[in-house]
C-alpha cells in the first residue's frame, strides 16, 4: 500500500532531506579543505626540510693545477684554464675536452653551449655539447663574450676611439655588427645576450663636463629590428648610476644592477621598464636566477652584518633578512640560496629558513650545483666529489 503525505507532512520531509543534502555538502567541502590544509602542512615541512650533513656518490681525483677554475655545466662542471678546457659529469666522467692557448680566459654558458675568450686580445672558442670546437678570430681585442643557447656569441671588441659589437653564428661567420664612438656613446662596460641570441643589451658610461653619464641600449636583430636604425629599439638614461651587470634572466627578461639601484626590463621585442628599486646601502654581492634577483647589502650599524634581499621578476619582494655569516660566494640554486667560505656552507630556502649549517675539516675550492636540489658536487685541492644532503 503506497504511502501519502499531506501537504505538513510532505514540506516537513523536503526540510528534512534538505537538511542532510547540506549536511552533506558541508563535510564534503570541510574533508576537502582538511586534505588541502594536510597537503599544504606537508608540502611545507618538505620544503622547509633541514639537513645535518651529506653522504658521497662519487670521487674524483682532482689531477689538474691549482691554477685551473672550475664552473657549473649541465649538473656537471667546467673546468677551465689558460691551456683548454673540460667539461665532466657530476661523477667526475669526461664529457670532452678541448684545448687552446690563451692569457686570461673567460668563459660563458648557456644551455649546452660554451663560448671561451681570449681577453685582451682577439680568439673566441665556441664549444657544442659533443666538444666540438669553431675558432673565431675577432679584429679587436676582447672585453666581453656572451653565447645563447643555439651558439651564436656577442662579442665586444676594444677599440681607440671606437668600441665594436660583433655577432656571429656557432660556425664563426658574421651576423651582425654594431659600433659606437666614445666621444659620443661613452665606454661599454657590459653587454648581456638573449637566449635565443636575437636580443642584446649594453650599458655604457661617459664623462660629460665632469659628470657621469650611464645608459642602456637595446637592440634587436630579428625582424622587428630591421625596422629601426643599426637595430636600437630602445636606450634608457641610468643617470649617474653605473650599471656594471647586465643579466637576461630569461629570454625576455633583463635585469640591470647599478651601484645604487637595479632595474628590471621587459623584453619580448621592445624594452620596457617593468620595476626599478633605489638601494641605500652598498651592495656587497648580487645573484639571480630565472626565478629570483638577490642582493646582499652591508648593513652598518644594524645588530648583523649584513642584510639580504629576494625580489621575483616583477620586482616584488619575498625575503628581508639580516645574517651575520661571511661567506665568500653566493648563488641561488632553484629554490636554494647557498652560501659558503673554504669551511663553512650555509643553505637557506627562499623564505629564509636555514635548512644546513656545516663545517668542512679541509679547505673547499667550489661548492658547485648537481643534478638535483640535494646533490652537489664538491671541490677541493686534491679531490672532486658528488654528494646528496641527508637529514
Amino acid at each position: 500500500m503506497a504511502i501519502k503525505f499531506n501537504k505538513r507532512q510532505l514540506g516537513s520531509y523536503e526540510i528534512k532531506v534538505q537538511k542532510k543534502k547540506h549536511v552533506k555538502i558541508f563535510i564534503t567541502v570541510l574533508l576537502i579543505l582538511l586534505g588541502i590544509a594536510i597537503a599544504i602542512i606537508a608540502l611545507k615541512f618538505v620544503l622547509q626540510k633541514s639537513y645535518s650533513g651529506y653522504q658521497v656518490i662519487n670521487t674524483t681525483k682532482r689531477e689538474d693545477s691549482t691554477s685551473a677554475k672550475y664552473i657549473s655545466y649541465q649538473g656537471g662542471a667546467l673546468r677551465y684554464s689558460r691551456d683548454g678546457a673540460m667539461a665532466m659529469d657530476a661523477a667526475g666522467n669526461m664529457l670532452w675536452n678541448g684545448t687552446y692557448q690563451m692569457k686570461d680566459p673567460i668563459v660563458d654558458i648557456s644551455e649546452k653551449f660554451v663560448a671561451i675568450a681570449d681577453r685582451g686580445y682577439k680568439t673566441v672558442e665556441i664549444f657544442n655539447e659533443q666538444g666540438d670546437v669553431n675558432t673565431v678570430e675577432v679584429l679587436k681585442p676582447i672585453i666581453d663574450v656572451k653565447v645563447a643557447n643555439q651558439g651564436v656569441i656577442a662579442v665586444l671588441m676594444e677599440g681607440k676611439e671606437t668600441n665594436y659589437i660583433y655577432v656571429y653564428d656557432k660556425e664563426g661567420n658574421e651576423l651582425v655588427r654594431n659600433r659606437t664612438v666614445a666621444s659620443k656613446d661613452g665606454f661599454p662596460i657590459d653587454i648581456a645576450l638573449s637566449g635565443d641570441g636575437r636580443k642584446l643589451v649594453t650599458s655604457y658610461i661617459a664623462i660629460n663636463s665632469g659628470e657621469v653619464q650611464s645608459k642602456l641600449t637595446f637592440y634587436n636583430y630579428g625582424k622587428v629590428g630591421q625596422n629601426y636604425e643599426d637595430r636600437t629599439v630602445g636606450a634608457f638614461d641610468c643617470g649617474k648610476t653605473m650599471i656594471a651587470n647586465l643579466e637576461f634572466l630569461d629570454n625576455d627578461t633583463v635585469c640591470a644592477f647599478g651601484d645604487d639601484k637595479f632595474s628590471i626590463y621587459s623584453m619580448q621585442e621592445i624594452p620596457k621598464l617593468v620595476h626599478e628599486e633605489k638601494i641605500t646601502s652598498e651592495i656587497r654581492s648580487i645573484f639571480f636566477n630565472n626565478q629570483y634577483i638577490g642582493l646582499v647589502l652591508n648593513n652598518p650599524g644594524g645588530e648583523q652584518q649584513y642584510k639580504v634581499l629576494l625580489y621575483d621578476l616583477k620586482g616584488k619582494k619575498v625575503l628581508d633578512k639580516n645574517m651575520n655569516f661571511n661567506y665568500e660566494n653566493i648563488y641561488l640554486s632553484g629554490n636554494h640560496i647557498i652560501m659558503y667560505t673554504n669551511l663553512e656552507w650555509v643553505i637557506w630556502d627562499t623564505n629564509g629558513n636555514e635548512i644546513l649549517r656545516y663545517t668542512f675539516d679541509k679547505n673547499v675550492s667550489y661548492i658547485l650545483p648537481g643534478t638535483s636540489e640535494r646533490k652537489f658536487i664538491i671541490i677541493n685541492d686534491l679531490k672532486m666529489q658528488e654528494i646528496e644532503l641527508e637529514g
